[in-house]
């Protein structure tokens, strides 16, 4: 029982701690004591686990980042300098194509709301407000950046036609999820914040040399061993040689074991 209570009360206090979670990145200036700044890239790559290109998600600042095979230039940050309001970015961070197969720059609304290529996400205990400064991917094209919890549409934010920067927030209602930022477009991005942000599950280092660990929506095994996860019930709900999604698990407390490790890494869902 004091195990339970304890760790209940460390979840609540990292809930605490994270309320609101700031990602820079544009690279302003201002912002770079409490946020710092994305660094610049030619992008994520090819996320096939082969070195210098991590499994995806690859998680930078506590932002989850997720690119498709063939995309190497999917998250890329480079030179673009732009102002607005009190902000000047230096930088822009580029989505360099849609969320799903199929999009184009004229849907309103996503057509599917789990995206399937070049998207953000992050964890949120419940409510949260979402605050986005970005661009359209082509002064002539407006575009949209779509925010969904994975099943339900959330709201999005109109990148007009033009080469300045808007922003616009977006307002989530419900129980803790994983929330999911992407375009019907190429759409590049400056500024990102959301209240009630629930950062990753720290590292075990054990797993870590193993290459496995936690980042709030998926069990990440980066050299393919055979990972088993098990509810507290005892109850294996999942085994894999490959990243493990957590976005259909119940909420609760989840273990984690692996060949050659007779400990097991405990995660929250």
């Amino acid at each position: 029982m004091k195990k339970t209570l304890l760790l209940l009360t460390v979840t609540f206090f990292c809930i605490a701690l994270n309320a609101q979670k700031v990602w820079n990145l544009g690279g302003d200036l201002t912002l770079a004591a409490t946020a710092p700044a994305f660094p610049l890239s030619a992008g994520i790559g090819t996320g096939d686990g082969s070195a210098g290109n991590p499994a995806f998600p690859v998680n930078i600042n506590g932002l989850n980042i997720t690119g498709i095979l063939t995309n190497l230039n999917m998250g890329a940050v480079n030179a673009s300098a732009k102002t607005f309001g009190t902000y000047s970015f230096p930088n822009r961070f580029q989505l360099n194509g849609a969320g799903y197969s199929g999009a184009v720059n004229t849907d309103a609304t996503p057509l599917v709301n789990m995206p399937t290529q070049r998207y953000l996400s992050f964890n949120v205990s419940g409510n949260s407000t979402i605050y986005i400064i970005g661009i359209t991917g082509s002064a002539s094209s407006p575009r949209k950046v779509f925010v969904t919890d994975g099943t339900n549409y959330v709201g999005a934010v109109d990148f007009p036609a033009s080469s300045a920067l808007n922003d616009g927030t977006i307002t989530y209602t419900g129980p803790a999820t994983t929330l999911y930022v992407f375009g019907n477009a190429a759409c590049n991005l400056t500024y990102l914040s959301a209240t009630n942000y629930v950062a990753p599950t720290a590292v075990n280092p054990v797993f870590a040399d193993k290459g496995i660990s936690y980042n709030g929506s998926h069990v990440l095994n980066s050299k393919g061993l055979d990972i088993e996860v098990y509810n507290m019930l005892g109850k294996k709900v999942a085994n894999s040689t490959e990243n493990i999604s957590v976005e259909k698990f119940d909420k609760g407390i989840y273990l984690v074991r692996t060949e050659g490790i007779k400990e097991t890494l405990k995660f929250v869902r």
